[in-house]
């Protein structure tokens, strides 16, 4: 596996697979990676004959040792390329003369309703990436659902030739969603992580066996959070399509809550199919 540092050389490797007809996968990724990336890279390998992992954070954060596990992860599991930008290759004149890709109605809901920017920022990189590399597939986790479906309307919106694919979560055995936070929690709050996605579930299931109260559920899962022990953000049932407020004939939703366990923030989702029932 090599690692590349400069856009220009990304894409000579590329053009020379294009060249020979093959097809190739991006994973983009802020670094520090577990095995939740390493099944992205899994599907990645299924589906396209190369697969690049990027690791990008502005402002940095990585320190060398992070960088060096993460290469060895890559190489163990078989991806072609790690692609390392600094920031100046990403933002050569600087972030604060950069064009900004906004998506109003999803980057200021949600996860960027407190984080003012932070999603259009997100969006911008990876726009960015996604012209440097001009993949055949970009592969996303459904955990960070909202991005995902800010990454798919930006490609349909922009006409990327890139098709998105969303790949389910990966969680440990007790149901936590495999995540970079969860290195950092203490035993006790790693005992109580469980009851984020135990709620999600319990919520989902009300839906399925036919509950359309979506506020009431709303609230009943913010019930379930804080009687656990966690200070809830948000505890939401929305379009999985666009994250609107469901509407009615929609069939496909998801729940998506935050919450913090201490100074530790913990997301998570939970797609839902309503079937109609005779």
């Amino acid at each position: 596996m090599d690692t590349l540092t400069r856009s220009a050389s990304l894409r000579e490797r590329v053009a020379a697979w294009r060249k020979a007809g093959e097809t190739v996968a991006l994973i983009p990724t802020r670094g520090t990676l577990h095995k939740g990336h390493m099944s992205l890279v899994a599907e990645a390998q299924e589906r396209a004959a190369h697969v690049i992992v990027s690791v990008f954070v502005d402002p940095p954060r990585l320190e060398g040792h992070t960088l060096e596990a993460d290469r060895e992860l890559l190489a163990k599991v078989g991806a072609d390329i790690l692609f390392v930008p600094p920031v100046q290759e990403i933002f050569a004149m600087g972030r604060e003369l950069a064009a900004v890709v906004d998506i109003p109605e999803l980057a200021h809901v949600l996860e960027g309703a407190g984080r003012p920017g932070h999603l259009s920022a997100l969006m911008t990189v990876h726009v960015k990436l996604l012209n440097i590399v001009r993949p055949d597939i970009a592969l996303f986790g459904e955990r960070d659902f909202q991005q995902l479906v800010m990454v798919r309307r930006l490609v349909d919106d922009l006409f990327l030739s890139t098709d998105v694919v969303g790949c389910p979560t990966l969680r440990d055995s007790d149901g936590v969603a495999v995540a970079t936070v969860n290195r950092s929690l203490s035993p006790e709050e790693r005992s109580r992580a469980p009851r984020l996605s135990a709620a999600l579930e319990t919520v989902a299931k009300q839906i399925e066996a036919g509950g359309r109260d979506y506020e009431a559920l709303q609230g009943h899962g913010v019930e379930l959070l804080n009687s656990a022990g966690f200070t809830t953000e948000y505890f939401q049932v929305r379009q999985a399509a666009d994250l609107g407020r469901i509407r009615p004939g929609t069939r496909d939703l998801v729940l998506l809550a935050a919450a913090r366990l201490g100074d530790k923030r913990l997301t998570d989702s939970r797609r839902v199919r309503l079937i109609d029932r005779y």
